[in-house]
């Protein structure tokens, strides 16, 4: 008999070849299934370190996500001046950073 206890999250392992193994799975294809199970899950835990890890700092990724929305239209620049110079701004630091090319 089998108890499972429903909780918020992921799940940080499976028990999928356990219960293979139980159900009679031949020992081979269990073996195979967890060698595959493990090589993914490293996998994907090295996709999610490196999308964690970024050249750009925190404040330009803010701008640059900010400046998307501009140029996707789902912003648009405030009708104050001062805050038209400070986007304006934005896109001369990230020019000057060579992130965005000015034609």
């Amino acid at each position: 008999m089998f108890l499972y206890k429903l909780t918020d999250g992921n799940a940080s392992s499976s028990f999928g070849t356990h219960v293979a193994n139980l159900a009679g799975v031949p020992t081979n294809v269990v073996e195979r299934a967890e060698k595959i199970s493990q090589d993914f899950a490293l996998q994907f835990q090295q996709k999610l370190e490196s999308r964690r890890s970024s050249s750009l700092p925190l404040t330009a990724q803010a701008d640059f996500a900010y400046l998307c929305k501009l140029a996707a239209g789902e912003l648009e620049v405030d009708k104050d001046l001062a805050r038209q110079q400070k986007v304006l701004d934005m896109i001369r630091r990230a020019a000057a950073a060579g992130y965005v090319k000015v034609a």
